[in-house]
């Protein structure tokens, strides 16, 4: 993956104002910041879920055994080990369905069926849509936002 841009942070890369981690990527050699203590430093987080990467301390207090469960995906067909759930896996038995590991619902997903709003940072049924003028997600592709009333964004799904 293409790094959007270095920081300059000089608070330590913690939070979502190092530009770094609101990509939801690692600071590099590049970057100018100072003491940088970006949990996603050392992650490979190319092979990781949206979902994933913006739970990152659950991800990382995963044990080898952890990763070692199977989990039953929602169509019934297989049973896959978490480490193979923490990206996109597509199950055969449903002509390439995608599923994912969410931890905002400590369960598998089904990929179209759900997305992990990165504004919000966490896991919504595809029926959600995230307003930007209240910054809220709300119920309800063709209806407009439960929270303000605001109707641009439907035009977008339609």
């Amino acid at each position: 993956m293409a790094k959007h841009e270095q920081c300059n942070c000089k608070t330590g890369c913690q939070n979502r104002r190092c530009s770094c981690l609101r990509n939801n990527e690692p600071c590099d050699e590049n970057c100018g910041c100072i003491n940088c203590r970006n949990p996603l430093n050392g992650v490979d987080v190319d092979n990781l879920s949206i979902c994933a990467i913006q739970n990152i301390e659950a991800y990382k207090a995963l044990s080898a055994e952890d990763l070692a469960v199977a989990y039953e995906l929602p169509c019934g067909h297989e049973s896959v080990p978490l480490a193979q759930l923490l990206t996109e896996y597509a199950c055969e038995g449903c002509g390439g369905e995608v599923y994912f590991y969410s931890f905002c619902w400590n369960s598998v997903a089904q990929d179209s069926h759900t997305w992990h709003c990165e504004i919000c940072n966490q896991c919504r049924d595809w029926r959600e849509w995230h307003c930007e003028n209240c910054n809220k997600c709300t119920y309800g592709v063709t209806l407009p936002c439960g929270y303000c009333g605001d109707e641009s964004e439907m035009a977008d799904w339609f």
